[in-house]
This record gives structure tokens, C-alpha cells and sequence, in this order.
């Protein structure tokens, strides 16, 4: 009796056809907008006017204007992902202490606030922190502080990291969030009982267990500021060199086009996201 109930529970689970349907969907869509592309773009690198060539790779690896995009893009993005972490990480460990209602709302308001990035945002910093912006002549004609005087400049690499900073912080609570709820108080109370204090709590169970949650964080953050491009481009159009805005620039701009160089930058860009993939599969396999 209990080996035919199992079959019956087992055979209750099968996925419908409509279920297969879906699925199949997803799979056409995948295929057509994400892999067809990601070959096309591949291959288009290696591509010119006259045939195969290996020169858009080495113009990208050569070039200094774009070995300097490529290097400017990397470290903002690592600036503005460990900060983004460890401010998102501190804030999520905040809001676990809260009440559910509290914290519900608080999570609706960061689900919104992920979205509010691109030329809004870059807006909104410029009417707030640029050269004549609210917070900008307030300083100035209250306080009696010019920011920008005094090397402070929106348009600055340090400005630019500071909206990146902006915008990866709702992202880095929602990517944290869930770890710092799976530290209960019940773990602390338990640790104290056992004599171990607050410091030693945290280097031997909290670091730990936030520890999987904050790799794939740092790669999901890295990832939105190396490819983001519209919030850069409002605030620095192109005096400043970033991997994505010149792939726009040779994609749209009205002097020299060039496709197949946007291509090979493209799939340098992309070969350092699956790097960092790479590394934080690495890292997640020794720490099992």
C-alpha cells in the first residue's frame, strides 16, 4: 500500500504539456535574444570591411583610449560594488532587527528604488550636486562652503563614482537582505551562552554565512556597473573614458562608425563578467 501511494503521489507531479509549452517559449526567447545575439557579436569581432581580421582586437588591446576605458570601467565598477556591498550589507543586518511591517514597507520602497536609474538619476544628481544645484548653493551662499572651490566636482571621476555608489546600494540590500534574515537571534543568544562574545560571533558564524551571499552580491553589483551606461553618459557624456560608452560611440556616433570594433570590445567586456562568474564559482566550491 504505501509503494502504490508513492507512485500515485509521484505521477501527480508531472509537468502538464501547457507546462512544457512555457517552457519551450522561454527557451525560443533565451536563444533568440541572448545566445543568436552573444554569437553574432562574437563573430562580428573578428569581422571587417574586407574580411577576417584579428585588428579590432588588437586596436582594443593596443589602443590607449580603450586599454584606458577598459581599466577606468574595472575599477569603478570594483569601487562602487565593495562600497555598495558593505553599505547594502550593514543596512540589510538594520532592517532584520525591524518589525515585519516596518520592514515590508522598507523593502517595497528599495523595489522601486532599483529602478530609478539612467538619465533620472543623473538628472536628479546634477539639480542637487551640480555647479549650481540645491545642496550645491546652499553650501555656498548659507554655509559659506564652495564645494566645487575646493576640487569637488559632480562631473569628476569621484562624482561619477559617488551616483554609482547610489544606485547599487538598493540593489546590494535586496541581495543581502535574505542572508541577514537567515541570522537569527536565537544563534546569537546561543553563542553568548557558550561564552563566545560579539567580535567572535561574527568571524566564526555571521562573516561566514554572509560570506556566499556577498560574492554572488559583489558579481551581480560589478556586473550592473561595468554594463551600466545611460547614467554615465547624462552626466560625463564622453569626456570620460568608459568601456560602455565607447562601444555606443562606435555604434552611433556620427564620426567613424565602426561595428566590428564595438563588437570586439563587446566580447572583451563580456569575457570579464564570465571571469568574475568564474571566480566566484571558485571561491563559493573551496568554501562547501
Amino acid at each position: 500500500m504505501e509503494k502504490r501511494s508513492t507512485v500515485v503521489k509521484t505521477a501527480a507531479v508531472k509537468p502538464k504539456g501547457p507546462l512544457w509549452i512555457a517552457v519551450v517559449v522561454m527557451l525560443v526567447l533565451v536563444l533568440a535574444f541572448e545566445i543568436v545575439p552573444a554569437i553574432y557579436i562574437l563573430l562580428s569581432g573578428f569581422q571587417s570591411d574586407t574580411g577576417f581580421t584579428l585588428e579590432n582586437y588588437v586596436q582594443v588591446f593596443t589602443g590607449r583610449y580603450y586599454t584606458q576605458a577598459i581599466v577606468n570601467s574595472v575599477v569603478l565598477s570594483v569601487v562602487s560594488s565593495l562600497l555598495g556591498i558593505v553599505i547594502g550589507t550593514c543596512a540589510a543586518l538594520c532592517i532584520r532587527g525591524m518589525n515585519e511591517h516596518a520592514t515590508g514597507r522598507i523593502i517595497t520602497i528599495l523595489n522601486m528604488t532599483t529602478n530609478y536609474t539612467g538619465i533620472p538619476l543623473a538628472f536628479a544628481f546634477i539639480v542637487l550636486l551640480g555647479s549650481n544645484g540645491v545642496v550645491t548653493l546652499f553650501l555656498k551662499n548659507v554655509m559659506g562652503i564652495n564645494v566645487y572651490a575646493q576640487g569637488f566636482s559632480l562631473f569628476s571621476w569621484f562624482g561619477i563614482t559617488l551616483v554609482y555608489v547610489y544606485f547599487q546600494i538598493p540593489l546590494a540590500i535586496m541581495l543581502m537582505y535574505p542572508a541577514a534574515a537567515s541570522i537569527k537571534d536565537s544563534l546569537r543568544e546561543a553563542a553568548s551562552m557558550l561564552g563566545a562574545s560579539g567580535f567572535l560571533f561574527w568571524m566564526k558564524i555571521g562573516i561566514p554565512t554572509l560570506l556566499p551571499a556577498l560574492l554572488g552580491g559583489i558579481c551581480i553589483l560589478f556586473a550592473n556597473a561595468l554594463g551600466a551606461y545611460a547614467t554615465a553618459y547624462a552626466l560625463v557624456s564622453g569626456n570620460k573614458g568608459i568601456i560602455a560608452i565607447a562601444i555606443a560611440n562606435l555604434v552611433s556616433g556620427d564620426v567613424n562608425p565602426n561595428p566590428y570594433l564595438a563588437s570586439a570590445l563587446s566580447t572583451v567586456l563580456g569575457g570579464i563578467l564570465m571571469v568574475m562568474v568564474f571566480a566566484k564559482s571558485r571561491l563559493n566550491r573551496r568554501m562547501v
